[in-house]
């Protein structure tokens, strides 16, 4: 793989320890080959680990994305009506579900024994969910109580007609984060007018981990588990999982989407609230700023105790349009 730039190392707004590349989606394999990351001591307990066999790529077709916010963000949102960005960027991830698991276990098994049987397939017993432990299927959450999902191709027409003008959305490779145990490849969603700005990086086609074709995403995931109890064996043309002497806890990747938005994205408030869920803080690590309820009890009763969102007419006809938006792009 052909390098043009190095990694750079800072602290996020969070301030977490990253390092971050522009531009370029790049795998596992050749993460652990970069030189310039090679010393790095955030990285040396994790990333450069030979972990036993395990499903490797997995293929997501997604088709829903998710932005969590705490309790302090929670009622800007609601209040104005739609999401704003820090520093004009809004970060959302996908959404993986149990049915999204199973073709994903389908395509895998599909790919790895391309010649099987019928009564082969018949006779595979469930293994993806055993090795899906990452943060990414936690139905927990990192970033605080209040989690938001939308179908995507619902949030791209309403980010095409109220940010582009009709226009379709460009989307490009921001680029890879890593983290002490995380990777993070970036999309970047913007609007055609903002090409000029945006075009030191490449368009998403050229990412080899990540693509979008107008209805989903398909992520090809290389790290699912990040604490590894079981590993995979072949027999015959089915697998088997078997547990592991010890666990071992390895690096986990991710894609997040973030939508260039000068202003605000608005949504109507009656899809806002439909799409609100509660959701408990991982117990582990709580990255929302101190904005969390580690009770989810009290994460739901203050949405409870919120100033109801009572549509008004103006509202209810907008949410009328957003309908149509469904519809169109269905």
């Amino acid at each position: 793989m052909a390098t043009t730039a190095n990694f750079s190392e800072r602290k996020n707004v969070r301030q977490a320890n990253e390092l971050t590349i522009s531009g370029e989606h790049i795998d596992i394999k050749h993460l652990k080959l970069r030189d310039e990351l090679k010393g790095k001591q955030i990285l040396q307990t994790y990333l450069t680990k030979d972990i036993p066999d395990y499903p490797t790529p997995v293929e997501f077709h997604i088709t829903e994305l998710k932005h969590v916010t705490n309790k302090h963000c929670l009622p800007g949102i609601l209040n104005s009506g739609g999401f704003l960005g820090h520093d004009s960027l809004s970060w959302w991830n996908l959404k993986i579900t149990q049915a999204d698991i199973t073709e994903a276990e389908e395509r895998y098994l599909e790919s790895f024994f391309p010649n099987s049987s019928k009564e082969e397939r018949r006779d595979q017993q469930p293994f993806l969910s055993e090795f899906t432990t990452s943060p990414l299927f936690s139905e927990t959450s990192r970033y605080g109580n209040y989690r938001f999902t939308f179908p995507l191709t619902t949030l791209m027409e309403a980010y095409k007609k109220q940010i582009c003008d009709g226009e379709e959305p460009v989307l490009r490779v921001y680029g890879t984060k890593l983290f002490k145990q995380e990777i993070e490849y970036v999309v970047l969603v913007h609007s055609a007018q903002f090409n000029k700005k945006f075009q030191h990086l490449p368009h998403l086609a050229s990412s080899p981990l990540v693509s979008y074709d107008g209805n989903k995403i398909i992520w090809k995931a290389q790290a699912i588990c990040e604490t590894h109890n079981f590993q995979l064996a072949k027999h015959d043309n089915t697998v088997v999982i078997g547990g592991m002497f010890s666990h071992q806890f390895y690096v986990w990747d991710h894609v997040s989407f973030v939508f260039h938005i000068t202003n605000i994205l608005p949504l109507p408030k009656g899809s806002l609230i439909e799409s609100l869920e509660c959701c408990e803080i991982d117990p582990d690590i709580d990255l929302s700023k101190k904005g969390s309820f580690s009770n989810l009890a009290k994460a739901k009763e203050f949405l409870k105790n919120l100033p109801e969102c009572e549509l008004e007419q103006d509202e209810k006809e907008e949410y009328n349009t957003f309908e149509e938006i469904e519809k169109e792009a269905d």
